[in-house]
């Protein structure tokens, strides 16, 4: 049972973006991982068209109909339909 809504704080130090300010300087694109991770996968598709190897790993979850899905969503916020559909595309 749940009695209380989830409370979401933000980091002072990474100001929610999980990642230290190290990480966030190495970019690709001019984008970092934590752009990367707030794409869609369709997005993704477009971003990463040079490079074979990450396009083909994200081109299967556009094909089961999931390019609206971010990249970095946590699978537990998934809906159970669009958990299927991850697993159908990783086969």
């Amino acid at each position: 049972m749940q009695f209380m809504a989830d409370i979401f704080l933000k980091c002072e130090s990474c100001e929610g973006k999980r990642f230290k300010q190290e990480v966030l300087e190495v970019e690709h694109k001019g984008a970092n991982i934590f752009d990367v991770l707030n794409m869609t996968v369709e997005q993704g598709l477009e971003f990463f068209k040079d490079k074979k190897p990450v396009y083909e790993k994200i081109l299967p979850l556009y094909e089961v109909g999931l390019g609206y899905v971010k990249l970095g969503q946590s699978s537990n916020s998934l809906s159970g339909g669009e958990a299927q559909r991850v697993k159908l595309a990783s086969f």
